[in-house]
């Protein structure tokens, strides 16, 4: 009896041996394959960052030059003052907030419209707004040029922010998804208190669902704030363009200043990486959270 159980011991202990090892190769696995992952990530930033740094030359050498000696930091000072980097910013930074503001407001309110009531024709409106997806906004752009100029709004941002004050579809499905997980019961009891469809909305349903907003906002402000597509075709005072447009100008017709172009966009990128960094733990909540729903 006791060399059975030895025996069934020796072979228990052997199995917890084999599961334990194949978890510790699947976990150094696992470090390779991210740390692999992180590197081809990351290498686009080395490669942005040591461009940067370079003048002319070192652009052209062969082999590549990884870590440019000397260092031209004059990069950053000619690509500030070239490019009207300091006043490009602030246009930028204005239309990336004003538009964030805009369609995260409009498509929570969408999202709410489609998440807690019933109207005719609700699943119908539904399906084509997310058809809508499908279609590249490029088709509009001519038809949108054309009715923006004769209403003398060509050299502002309106013509950037109209188009989306009814919500933009993906914002109101996500947020929507969010919004069918709050149950039901939460607007019934807000409603015996005495609040309205409208208080509903700004004191129970919007904070509640303030993890996908802030995702939401995070996206549209990401966009807005690299956006060069409408950026370039509406703005064409200088003064009045962003710093991705703006950027552009250092494009000649014979030459391109690529180290005062890279480190414009080192400087251009700064503040959507605080601003990533700031509000991480809100984007991973509301990514999950929104996934889960």
């Amino acid at each position: 009896t006791q060399g059975v159980s030895s025996a069934a011991s020796d072979v228990y202990k052997r199995q917890e041996r084999n599961v334990v090892m194949k978890k510790s190769i699947l976990g150094v696995l696992k470090w390779i394959i991210l740390l692999m992952l992180a590197i081809v990530m990351l290498v686009p930033f080395f490669w942005l960052i040591s461009s940067s740094l370079k003048d002319k030359t070192q652009f052209y050498s062969n082999p590549p030059v990884y870590f440019p000696i000397p260092m031209h930091f004059e990069n950053f000072v000619n690509a500030w003052v070239n490019i009207g980097f300091f006043r490009a910013i602030l246009n930028s930074l204005v239309f990336a907030l004003t538009f964030t503001i805009i369609v995260v407001f409009s498509s929570a309110l969408a999202a709410y419209g489609f998440s807690r009531f019933k109207f005719p024709g609700k699943k119908v409106l539904f399906v084509i707004l997310l058809l809508s997806m499908m279609l590249p906004t490029q088709i509009m752009t001519i038809p949108l040029f054309l009715m923006f100029k004769k209403l003398n709004m060509i050299n502002t941002i309106l013509p950037m922010l109209l188009p989306y004050c009814l919500g933009v579809p993906y914002h109101i499905f996500l947020i929507r998804q969010f919004m069918n997980g709050i149950p039901k019961e939460v607007d019934e009891a807000a409603k015996i208190d005495g609040c309205g469809t409208m208080q509903i909305f700004f004191y129970i349903i919007g904070p509640m669902s303030k993890p996908t907003l802030i995702v939401s906002a995070l996206l549209n402000f990401i966009w807005a704030w690299k956006d060069v597509w409408y950026s370039n075709i509406y703005l064409g005072k200088p003064e009045r363009q962003t710093i991705s447009v703006r950027l552009l100008s250092l494009i000649g017709d014979k030459s391109v200043e690529y180290g005062q172009m890279m480190a414009a966009t080192v400087m251009m990128m700064l503040p959507v990486i605080l601003l990533y960094f700031c509000a991480q733990k809100y984007f991973d909540e509301g990514i999950t959270i929104t996934e889960l729903k």
